[in-house]
């Protein structure tokens, strides 16, 4: 059987399988499509996530049905344009494009931050998408599929539509994403494990990943009985640069109800410049289970908070009701605010009342939190009829910021601190249940499965979704086994010693390496068990062997590193412009350095590198010496702004010298053995600031 490349009248085909790079295309009115479990590839399935491209399945038209297809290996699964009453219905796009991250387990990389701000001009592709949707009005996207790709299903201009008993999880960036949006349906979909820019106990940082974002002028829009847990934030809402430029409009009148928004490493809502409501949501162990900064207008009613770092801070925000919510074992459960200063040349400052005022709250229960209520600069706070009960068991703060831990032990006490009581069906006051799907069981999160943000476990290709099996440091020379259940085995262990030769999984394993080390530490386990499906897709039938472990590459740098300013750009009439070259050199070779340091790494991040280090207009001049074994290795420099560096005084870094943001330069290298000297020039122009190197054994 042959594929047609373009079809454009009702069609039924027979389940086959085709590589077809340049997809197919779908045009026309009032048909049906129904691929009969047909699998369409753009690439190999051994393809690397960041190599795949092209669109699988283009549809234009109006009232198109597509159905029972299974999409892999394109940068865009589905891209549906301007197609009224479109309908996408079982279709598996999965294992799709996703960028490889830099980001470790150690140390954040900046240059995997995102921004979706902007979509006019359909921007966000940029970053992929199982399913894009732009200008599809009453569209229906149903019982569809997307794991371990990047972004989920996108939706741009499109309205009225529906979006149901979906699964877009273990994605590395978004679930679901709005950009002017109104008036749909969001139903009994699961979002789970959307995130980046997490590493537990080190850093959370999320990196605008969430499992739903909505932008932009999105408004009137219902998203209930959903599991939306484990994102970078659960629930990401921003009105949008109209409202920032204007002072008008935002994403406004949405109801929020009945989501478990839980595990989020930022927040698990965000919803700032607008009103909405949020009612009856579930929300545990987030660093904040509401930020509503600038929010007014907004109900938050009945919802469950709990470990959460600070359950609701709002700041700027007015005329809002916080009601009937339980707080139990929140450090903060409520913190209000306004900053004494506002920046007047913010157009929205000028344009919208941004004061802090009028907030009534009434009927909540407080349990076990550290601090209740806290008020800075706020005016007409009502506080009536609240329940405070005494805090049992300490809850301390843990790691870079918000990690929260209590007095249970992890592992089995750990997950029962997530049963509180929640009945996402129960209506609050003020606000009924919205009608469920009928016949549709509620999707969130059994109670056997491992939750917590704990087990947010993001590798260089995104979230882990448990379907391998994995060893994963849990700090001190302490390995958690995961994956499916089975038995593992040693293989083989290079510059380290293990615990044991055999175990179950799940299981755990303890290594230790000499101190000292310099080179590779190689540890291979070989697993035995169910099916098994790997980053790219690719799947292990039950009971043949899978091959993991975990494998570092230590190479120890001296580095000295000295900061000195500079005045003069390159081009005056540029604010962006370079320092002058002739002002450069003089600094770098003979002017006195602000401050000398000599770290064990080259990793410089934020606003400043640190006390004595200017915010902007500076020079860092690091010199690296190592000695490593003979090898091919990549030297990856993360920059903002321009960087150049040199080996032995070979320069092999030169495009790099630019205004820019976080930037990661991956640069092969042929090192001999025996000892070589790294340069690094860096300058930095204004705002934020980077500058990491590191260097590894090339795959």
């Amino acid at each position: 059987m042959q594929l047609p490349k373009t079809i454009t009248t009702s069609l039924t085909l027979k389940r086959g399988a085709f590589l077809l790079p340049e997809g197919i295309t779908i045009s026309g009115s009032n048909i049906t499509v129904d691929f009969g479990g047909t699998t369409l590839r753009g690439s190999a399935e051994t393809t690397e996530p960041d190599k795949r491209a092209g669109v699988g399945v283009t549809v234009t038209g109006k009232n198109v049905t597509v159905k029972n297809l299974a999409v892999h290996g394109y940068k865009v699964g589905v891209l549906g344009r301007d197609c009224e009453w479109l309908t996408l219905e079982k279709i598996d796009a999965s294992d799709n494009w996703k960028q490889r991250l830099a980001s470790t387990t150690e140390k954040e990389d900046l240059s995997d931050w995102m921004s979706f701000h902007h979509n006019e001009k359909d921007e966000w592709l940029e970053y992929g998408a199982a399913i894009y949707l732009v200008g599809c009005d009453r569209f229906t996207v149903r019982q569809c599929t997307a794991r371990r790709g990047q972004c989920g299903l996108m939706l741009t201009r499109c309205n009225e539509g529906l979006v149901a008993q979906n699964d877009f999880s273990f994605l590395s960036a978004i679930g679901l994403g709005m950009y002017r949006s109104s008036s749909n349906k969001i139903l009994h979909n699961k979002l789970d494990w959307c995130v980046r820019g997490y590493s537990h106990g080190v850093y959370n940082r999320g990196q605008d990943s969430a499992g739903i974002l909505i932008y932009e002028q999105s408004s009137e829009n219902v998203f209930a009985y959903n599991s939306v847990t484990h994102g970078g934030d659960g629930f990401f809402l921003w009105a949008g640069q109209t409202t920032m430029d204007t002072g008008r409009g935002g994403c406004d009148d949405n109801l929020v109800f009945g989501n478990d928004f839980s595990h989020a490493p930022t927040n698990g809502i965000e919803a700032t410049f607008s009103r909405n409501a949020f009612v009856n949501n579930l929300v545990l162990e987030c660093w904040h289970g509401v930020w509503g900064g600038y929010s007014y207008d907004t109900k938050i009613v009945g919802n469950v908070f709990g470990f959460n770092a600070e359950a609701i801070a709002i700041e700027h925000g007015r005329d809002i009701a916080i009601a009937h919510n339980l707080f139990h074992r929140d450090v903060t459960a409520v913190n209000l605010w306004k900053n004494a200063t506002q920046d007047p040349s913010w157009a929205y400052v000028r344009k919208h009342e941004t004061t802090s005022r009028d907030y009534a709250i009434q009927e909540n229960r407080f349990v076990g939190c550290q601090k209740a209520v806290s008020v800075r600069l706020t005016e007409r706070v009502q506080e009536q009829g609240n329940h405070t009960e005494p805090l049992r068991a300490p809850v301390v703060m843990q790691g870079s910021g918000n990690n929260i831990v209590t007095t249970e032990a992890d592992g089995s006490a750990y997950q029962k601190r997530f049963s509180l009581p929640w009945n996402p069906r129960a209506g609050q006051p003020g606000f009924a249940a919205p009608a469920p799907l009928p016949g549709v069981p509620l999707p969130f999160l059994p109670k056997n499965v491992l939750r917590g943000r704990r087990y947010i476990l993001v590798d260089e290709w995104g979230p882990y979704d448990f379907e391998r099996p994995i060893l994963w440091p849990r700090g001190e020379g302490k390995y958690e086994i995961l994956g499916p259940k089975g038995r593992w085995r040693l293989v083989k262990a290079e510059g380290a010693s293990v615990s044991a030769q055999t175990g179950s999984v799940p299981g755990e394993l303890s290594l230790s390496v000499p101190m000292g080390q310099v080179g590779n530490i190689k540890v291979e386990l070989e697993y035995l068990g169910e099916t098994c499906r790997d980053y790219r897709g690719v799947l292990t039938p039950k009971g043949k062997p899978v091959r993991f472990g975990f494998s570092r590459f230590f190479a120890p740098i001296d580095w000295e590193v000295k900061f000195f300013p500079w005045s003069r750009a390159n081009n005056p009439n540029d604010v962006h412009s370079e320092p002058d070259s002739r002002e450069q050199d003089e600094r770098l070779a003979s002017g006195t350095p602000l401050k000398i340091e000599k770290p064990a790494r080259l990793d410089y991040a934020g606003s400043s590198f640190g006390p004595g280090i200017p915010n902007n207009h500076f020079l860092t001049l690091a010199i690296g010496k190592l000695q490593v074994p003979a090898g091919e290795y990549i030297l990856d420099v993360t920059t903002d702004d321009g960087c150049r560096v040199w080996l032995d005084d070979n320069l092999i870094l030169k495009d790099a010298w630019k205004y820019q943001g976080p930037t990661l330069y991956p640069v092969p290298l042929s090192l001999s053995a025996g000892p070589h000297t790294l340069r690094v020039e860096h300058f930095q122009i204004d705002g934020y600031a980077t500058l990491k190197v590191n260097l590894r054994p090339r795959a």
